[in-house]
């Protein structure tokens, strides 16, 4: 799914709202209505759009319509001086690998095992969540120490721009200009008066910082 339009979606409350009830069970209409006490004519309209997007499917059960959530997304948003990012992902296990787990925890014999695993599982996801939040702060960090160096390099605002852009990770002019919004001519003069300082150089048309 576009994250932009995921984005859009879920930037109204009620939408949300009807995402996070379905997120226990599934729920009729009528229940949803009397949940959020919003009027059935909005709740449908909010339906409609969540189900267009794929969020959520429709089931008929005794002539009454149900819905639930239809897919594991995450949805992930980063901001930070130096960086601006929105990734959405469709969390899928495969077949052999769910086959697997039902017949190792499919017994109700297991279920002192579910729990253990899932105490498991739910202990990880706390610690990639603190150590991506660190590597975060380190980024960040590293960044302004590299900005601090870019300014006493040049006082020109696009070559430093151009500079910080190349932290990391080498580019062609073109990639440059998309993300800088910058014209390719304004990037290879540019490019050319760095590559003048020797402050970068150029392999298989990627620029990178000597």
């Amino acid at each position: 799914m576009d994250s932009a339009k995921l984005l859009d979606i879920l930037g109204n409350e009620n939408r949300r709202k009807i995402l996070k009830l379905l997120s226990h069970r599934p729920y009729y209409i009528s229940e949803i209505v009397d949940q959020l006490n919003v009027g059935p004519k909005a709740i449908l309209g909010h339906l409609d759009m969540l189900e267009k997007a794929g969020l959520i499917e429709c089931s008929n059960a005794r002539r009454r319509k149900y819905f639930h959530i239809a897919d594991n997304v995450q949805l992930e948003v980063s901001v930070s001086p130096y960086m601006y990012g929105v990734e959405t992902n469709s969390i899928m296990i495969n077949a052999e690998e769910r086959r697997k787990l039902r017949q190792e925890y499919g017994s109700m014999n297991a279920l002192l095992n579910h729990n253990e695993e899932l105490r498991r599982l739910h202990s990880l996801r706390r610690e990639l969540k603190l150590a991506q939040r660190s590597a975060q702060a380190r980024i960040v960090e590293l960044m302004n120490i590299c900005s601090e160096m870019i300014d006493r390099i040049t006082s020109d605002p696009i070559e430093a721009e151009m500079l910080l852009a190349l932290v990391g990770e080498s580019k062609t002019p073109e990639m440059l200009s998309e993300e800088l919004n910058i014209s390719v001519n304004k990037i290879e003069r540019s490019l050319n008066r760095l590559k003048e300082k020797r402050v970068i150089a150029e392999r298989q048309k990627k620029w990178y910082i000597r």
